[in-house]
């Protein structure tokens, strides 16, 4: 079939000035007027100006029963491609573009309706065990698990598909279109290029000058060569970046930094993305949002960063750029997250040896764990934590949700022998986040650290390596990194809006290679309640799990939400490692319809929509149906 017109018409929050739509909230709506097609399935072609964030729009579709919201990929490039299912019987189609209030530029180019054995031929390609996952749950009726498994055997492309994926979405830069200049004439930043290259080749220098020269940008950028011919230039420069001869600067960049600094006036430092020249051609380069903890182990800047020149005065300009991002305060650092910079393939620096922190006492701990019988998980969890634990102030509390075996009453026994241990009995309808709450109220650690039953123990100081990070003024809460006993990763930390709600990046897999970040510490927007730690005075904050809301799913992912809130910010900490048994068989061949929990899943989903659509430790260039990077 012919692909669609569309029009796109303010419905609410979105007002029109001077022909160009302008957001008047957080999340502002537009109706999608056109017509999608009668076909299960549909692709959508979206474009979205260079010059604003590339967060991941939703779509929405109206039914005469529920709205469904469907998170599509973030335009990185300047467009986006979209293919999943059409819901039956949608009365209306709404998008929401951006997440910011201001000036936006959008438009849909195209839909097209796709048919059953177009997407299944789909599926073949990249995944064909996953066409079982699509029937089966047909077969039976489930069509939301059904499309589910499309969505996670179509939506991703491999990093090695970066330069075919990037010549359907790549668009030019339109100054008098969709990228029209956002701020007052005559009102842009001033920019200056320290740029050095003592043994650069003729053609790298001419490549850079070129990509300078190229700029589709009012004022011109001065040029340095040397610290001392830098100097001079700071009293006439408002941003400063250091660049080396052969990099090459996106023809916008300059634009898309204006624009920023626009957006965000209090801006002190803008780091953008990269592309890489490697043997292989161009690969992409991802950052997360500012992440102190990583960058400490490992700096993953780059070299596409640009700072206010009022921040490198005081010293030399080396120096004083190695350490201005943790001199300056979060809401001052900025990620332009579109590759603004191409530059050739350099190996990463080693990651950064922490010395040992002082051996000052760890606080006080009171670790939880609910259990109902199964005594075979049960009693591997508390003997490692007895026989292997160092911490010298734990007290472990057991919270038994209605055992009726006799072995695992001698479990019980045993483990009150040991008088750091005490067992609540708690007979009633499993809510989990009932229990926990009501287990912390009983104990009396200055961390509560909720632990499952189908864990070991593997690093002897566990305990003190969590604590620790848990009573960290800016830290919320604190995850350990968990091992299916076969050397897998089960948790390196949560990602918000895998799979459309969270999810465990890394996970399935051998460590994932996104700058090292599962052998490092690093911040996150959440981690599981499989084993976490949280300062008892930061989760009494924040009232603890939602036991209203989220009796079973999403609570351990919402209090991490909600603790951010506070400004106290999830940290997973690999140190701290725990084998993690259950899971593996339950995630990976047990069946559980999606409707079970789609009470809880569907106000977790209107809840967090804003972090679901962009997780500032994630990218919205990487897929939500991968585990691994990968592009969508």
């Amino acid at each position: 079939m012919t692909k669609q017109a569309i029009a796109l018409l303010p419905q609410k929050d979105v007002a029109i000035e001077n022909g160009r739509f302008f957001a008047l909230s957080k999340e502002p709506w537009l109706r999608v007027e056109g017509d999608f097609g009668a076909r299960p399935f549909v692709e959508i072609v979206f474009r979205a100006s260079l010059l604003d964030d590339p967060v991941r729009p939703v779509l929405r579709f109206v039914t005469k029963d529920r709205v469904i919201d469907r998170i599509l990929p973030g335009p990185v490039a300047g467009a986006g491609v979209w293919i999943g299912a059409l819901p039956r019987g949608a009365r209306a189609i709404l998008i929401s573009p951006t997440n910011r209030p201001g000036a936006f530029g959008f438009a849909i180019e195209s839909v097209r309706p796709v048919g059953l054995v177009e997407a299944l031929v789909r599926v073949w390609r990249r995944k064909p065990a996953k066409l079982w996952s699509y029937f089966l749950p047909t077969l039976f009726g489930y069509r939301a698990e059904a499309e589910s498994a499309i969505d996670w055997a179509s939506n991703f492309e491999p990093l090695d598909a970066f330069e075919n994926w990037r010549a359907r979405r790549a668009r030019p830069f339109e100054p008098a279109g969709l990228d029209a200049p956002r701020g007052a004439p005559g009102s842009e930043p001033r920019f200056a290029i320290l740029l050095s290259g003592a043994e650069a080749t003729p053609e790298q220098w001419a490549r850079t000058l070129a990509s300078i020269e190229r700029q589709s940008y009012p004022s011109p950028a001065r040029l340095a060569r040397s610290e001392a011919e830098l100097l001079p230039l700071l009293a006439e420069a408002d941003f400063v970046a250091q660049l080396r001869a052969g990099d090459e600067l996106a023809d916008h960049a300059f634009a898309a930094l204006a624009a920023q600094i626009a957006r965000a006036p209090q801006t002190k430092l803008i780091y953008a993305d990269e592309l890489l020249r490697t043997a292989h051609g161009l690969r992409p380069r991802f950052a997360p949002d500012w992440s102190p903890t990583l960058a400490t182990a490992r700096p993953y800047f780059g070299r596409c960063v640009f700072y206010a020149a009022a921040t490198l005065a005081a010293e030399s300009i080396d120096a004083a750029m190695r350490a201005a991002p943790f001199r300056l305060a979060r809401e001052e650092i900025a990620h332009l997250r579109r590759w603004l910079l191409t530059r050739d393939e350099e190996s990463e620096p080693p990651p950064v040896v922490a010395a040992p922190a002082p051996a000052e006492p760890a606080p006080s701990v009171s670790i939880i764990v609910l259990t109902r019988d199964r005594a075979d998980l049960l009693g591997p969890c508390v003997e490692s934590i007895q026989r292997l634990s160092t911490h010298p102030s734990f007290e472990l509390v057991i919270v038994d949700n209605g055992s009726r075996k006799p072995e695992t009453f001698a479990i019980f026994d045993k483990a009150k022998k040991d008088p750091r241990v005490r067992v609540l009995s708690r007979p009633e309808p499993f809510n989990f986040a009932r229990l926990n709450n009501d287990a912390v109220r009983a104990s009396r650690g200055e961390v509560v650290l909720f632990l499952n039953n189908d864990t070991v123990v593997v690093s002897p100081d566990w305990l003190e390596t969590l604590a620790r990070r848990a009573m960290a003024p800016q830290t919320g809460a604190v995850g350990a990194l968990l091992l299916y006993p076969d050397g897998r990763i089960q948790h390196a930390g949560v990602t918000i809006g895998l799979g459309q709600d969270a999810g465990h990046f890394g996970a399935l897999v051998a460590p994932a290679s996104w700058l090292g970040r599962a052998g490092l510490p690093h911040e996150c927007s959440a981690v599981t309640a499989a084993c976490m730690a949280v300062e008892r005075r930061k989760f009494d904050a924040v009232a603890g799990f939602d036991e209203i809301n989220l009796p079973i799913e999403f609570n351990d992912t919402d209090l991490c939400l909600r603790l951010a809130e506070r400004g106290w910010t999830s940290l997973y900490e690999p140190a701290a490692r725990l084998l993690h048994y259950e899971s593996a068989s339950r995630g990976s061949a047990r069946f559980r319809p999606m409707s079970v929990y789609a009470k809880e899943r569907d106000y977790f989903r209107d809840r967090w929509r804003e972090v679901i659509r962009d997780d500032p430790y994630y990218h919205p260039a990487m897929s939500l149906y991968a585990r691994h990077p990968a592009l969508w």
